[in-house]
């Protein structure tokens, strides 16, 4: 049996995620137009808030779980094969942060055993959180908003119907160095295909405005958040070909609204063989 909350658990962690969420916030939103950038070793921006960001929410789960094991972006840290670990990405989409552009945000996830079973895609831009718990279901919770209200992903769609977002060319054969992934090829094949981006397009599809999404590069961070939140809005999960087990170790994902979608995404971009 795969791991879980309890009820009782949930109810304990979703007011302090969103506490620890809105301080993450306010350095975020602070920062957001007054920005220091510098850059990785892979290239990837990366801002002062980043940083802030995720001592931020370090800080706060430390003081509610001292014994859990944290992995994030910035700082690096341990993804536990047995036991509790968090994951943190503070600003998922930092490339369009830097522009000004509203579309990023903030990933906590909590996996258990390496299962991802809690996960949150705050926009705090847009002030929204789509948030999901493994066997509780997807939300959306809007500030200001009393209640959050559950959502799901569209109603399955073929694939010349379908919408489609993507974070980056990157890796494909659209790029100046071409790679592996036949983003050209998809782009004829589907309804409409948009640079959408990061974890805005995986919100987008828990609540059915987009029917799937693809990263070509993704990490453990990203994911746990990802992976939970798509799932429980009852859509489906995998990699560029196809894999859907151990999802925390994937390098790619690709989301959408059913499975025969999934693969179908998959098989235009050339992770799978082509039916005969």
């Amino acid at each position: 049996m795969k791991p879980r909350l309890t009820p009782r658990e949930l109810r304990a962690a979703l007011p302090r995620v969103f506490d620890a969420l809105r301080e993450s916030d306010a350095i975020i939103l602070r920062h957001w137009h007054a920005l220091k950038v510098s850059h990785k070793s892979d290239g990837s921006e990366v801002t002062q808030a980043d940083r802030a960001a995720e001592q931020a929410l370090r800080r706060r789960l430390a003081k509610a779980w001292p014994r859990d094991a944290v992995l994030g972006e910035e700082y690096g840290g341990e993804l536990a094969r047995t036991g509790r670990s968090w994951l943190l990405d503070p600003i998922d989409g930092t490339a369009s942060y830097v522009l000004g552009i509203p579309l990023f945000g903030t990933l906590v996830a909590l996996a258990i055993d390496a299962e991802p079973v809690l996960g949150f895609i705050r926009l705090p831009a847009m002030r929204e959180t789509t948030y999901a718990a493994r066997g509780f279901g997807c939300w959306l919770k809007r500030d200001g908003e009393r209640r959050p209200r559950r959502v799901s992903v569209a109603a399955p769609r073929a694939l010349s119907a379908a919408q489609i977002g993507f974070t980056s060319i990157v890796q494909s054969d659209l790029a100046r160095r071409p790679g592996p992934w036949r983003l050209a090829n998809l782009a004829r094949s589907v309804g409409r295909l948009r640079l959408v981006g990061d974890c805005v397009q995986y919100a987008l599809i828990c609540r059915g405005v987009l029917d799937g999404g693809i990263d070509f590069s993704i990490k453990p961070w990203d994911l746990g958040s990802l992976v939970s939140c798509v799932l429980e809005a009852g859509g489906s999960i995998g990699d560029l070909h196809g894999k859907t087990d151990a999802v925390l170790a994937r390098t790619s994902l690709v989301a959408a609204s059913s499975s025969r979608l999934r693969l179908a995404i998959c098989r235009q971009l050339g992770g799978l063989e082509a039916r005969r």
